[in-house]
């Protein structure tokens, strides 16, 4: 079993994440040692910033697997980006923009969006209505981190009731960002929301890319086929541009057995 881990900032230099090739080299290894074999490379993307190296991601995801072939690191990169929802995203999907160099893969028809940690904006549903009317699928990364969503999950519920896809971060499960969105976290999956699991990893300790406790975590509390169905098969979904897997019945935390939706992109 090899996990695919769609959510990273591995990429040096770029953002908050690897700082040099030295971090970066040290985060694969990390990944490759909890079981990850692909990685997506994700910097933060803010389109509204015009100092944003977004359009070099590609170029230097290359150039990183080479790196790391050559030293001897068998760990598969694939591009994409975390695209911050706002008014800039909206009107390249609205003039039709190059949303497909913010798909995650290179073939790719889902793009990771991201909003602030403390607020939801206004018009985010239109904005990802906007990226669907061009034939993408969001998926909106760690919404249990963010202080006004891990309160209303049903906004969540809502937006993938809409076809929005749900991806829970690996550490809130582990509940490094705090009890609020570890118990968001598990709702979102024991609910059959939440599709995808991914690491967020931006350093080799602590948010790093280790997924196996996670799996560990996973498959005590959900079962072995939900765990691989989060780390593995989805995220391989993702990157194939397919239609995600539902997670299997399981019991959610206070003993009842909870469906979740059929609905799929």
């Amino acid at each position: 079993m090899a996990f695919t881990d769609i959510h990273s900032h591995i990429l040096p230099g770029f953002d908050d994440g690897a700082r040099d090739e030295e971090e970066f080299l040290a985060m694969a290894r990390r990944a490759l040692e909890g079981g990850t074999g692909r990685l997506a490379a994700t910097p933060h993307c803010d389109l509204e910033d015009p100092a944003s190296r977004w359009r070099d991601v590609r170029h230097a995801v290359r150039v990183s697997q080479d790196l790391l072939s050559s030293r001897g690191l068998h760990l598969e990169l694939v591009p994409g980006l975390e695209v911050r929802v706002n008014s800039a995203l909206y009107r390249m999907a609205r003039e039709g923009g190059d949303l497909d160099l913010l798909a995650l893969g290179e073939n790719g028809k889902y793009v990771l969006v991201d909003l602030p940690l403390m607020d939801l904006p206004a018009p985010t549903p239109d904005v990802l209505f906007m990226i669907q009317l061009r034939g993408f699928t969001p998926i909106l990364a760690h919404p249990e981190r963010n202080r006004l969503l891990s309160d209303r999950l049903q906004v969540v519920r809502d937006l993938r009731e809409r076809g929005i896809e749900i991806q829970v971060n690996s550490g809130s499960l582990s509940g490094l960002y705090g009890r609020r969105a570890r118990k968001a976290g598990w709702e979102l999956l024991e609910g059959g929301t939440a599709r995808l699991v991914a690491s967020d990893a931006h350093q080799e300790e602590g948010r790093g890319p280790d997924l196996s406790g996670t799996y560990r975590l996973l498959r005590r509390r959900l079962g072995e086929e939900a765990a691989r169905l989060l780390l593995e098969t989805n995220p391989s979904l993702v990157l194939e541009g397919k239609s995600l897997h539902d997670l299997p019945e399981t019991r959610g935390r206070k003993g009842r057995l909870s469906r979740p939706s059929s609905a799929s992109p």
